[in-house]
């Protein structure tokens, strides 16, 4: 969503106030200015700005996200290697299939217990 700005980084820098008849500022020239400022700054504040507790809930939820896409990624490489060997064939059975679930269970079960069963002989 763009936000549009009443001033900008050149604007403020360049602006000069008028010089009344006693050698000063106008106050009210001043304020106004000051105004327009602030409105900028609540402007970007509520569009921009993220509150500091909101930061770091959002940063440790992607700390979270990150550890379980590094998981998934994981556990799908593993599928991928135990796949490649399954040759294709056009009559798949259901005797086929429980078997590929009964290998999963038992290969979770190693994985629970500390074993990498890639690694067994």
């Amino acid at each position: 969503m763009a936000v549009k700005l009443f001033l900008n980084s050149q604007t403020i820098l360049n602006h000069t106030f008028p010089i009344t008849h006693k050698n000063a500022y106008d106050a009210e020239e001043v304020d106004r200015f000051l105004d327009m400022i602030i409105q900028d700054y609540k402007l970007v504040e509520a569009s921009v700005v993220i509150p500091n507790g909101e930061y770091e809930t959002l940063r440790q939820k992607n700390k979270v996200l990150e550890s379980e896409k590094r998981k998934l990624e994981v556990e799908l490489e593993r599928y991928k290697a135990r796949f490649t060997n399954i040759k294709s064939s056009d009559n798949v059975t259901t005797d086929n299939i429980e078997l590929v679930r009964k290998i999963n269970a038992l290969e979770k079960f190693l994985w629970n217990h500390g074993f990498n069963p890639d690694t067994i002989k």
